[in-house]
């Protein structure tokens, strides 16, 4: 997928550029890790964030999501798609949260479907942070360089 696609995905105005990536954003050296089973937004996403210095890991669903955790992935920071076949968003926090004990690990959970019922059980379930797709990249970027100074 090359960055013009990301525009298609997102929305006008979302092609990234280098030119706007924010001074002195925390730029870590563990990767975030991405999930999302529509396979576009995904990649739009890596592409954005890897043109703002931010490397990421990629995941297909919940399930792919916790054996990459499980096999030693170290991140600080997981953005979720909500709406997934195998392991959706809500039972991958509760799972998480399990494993992770005691780890600052950040959730930011999208939806296209945001509802109140959805809202609630994120924050329930420790989500960072919860976003409705389709997301403004800046705003994305935002919530990722606020989850990374925490």
């Amino acid at each position: 997928m090359n960055p013009e696609t990301i525009g298609e995905v997102a929305g006008p105005g979302a092609t990234p550029s280098i030119d706007g990536a924010i001074p002195g954003a925390y730029h870590m050296n563990k990767p975030i890790l991405l999930i999302d089973d529509d396979r576009p937004y995904r990649e739009a996403l890596r592409l954005y964030l890897e043109n703002h210095g931010y490397t990421s890991r990629e995941a297909e669903d919940g399930r792919e999501a916790l054996s990459l955790l499980d096999g030693g992935l170290d991140v600080d920071i997981i953005i979720s798609d909500c709406h997934m076949p195998v392991i959706n968003g809500l039972d991958f926090l509760k799972a998480l949260s399990y494993r992770m004990k005691g780890q600052d690990v950040r959730v930011i959970l999208m939806s296209g479907n945001m509802t109140q019922e959805i809202e609630k059980e994120a924050k329930l379930g420790g989500a960072f942070a919860l976003l409705a797709k389709p997301y403004d990249f800046q705003e994305l970027l935002a919530l990722v360089s606020r989850a990374g100074k925490q």
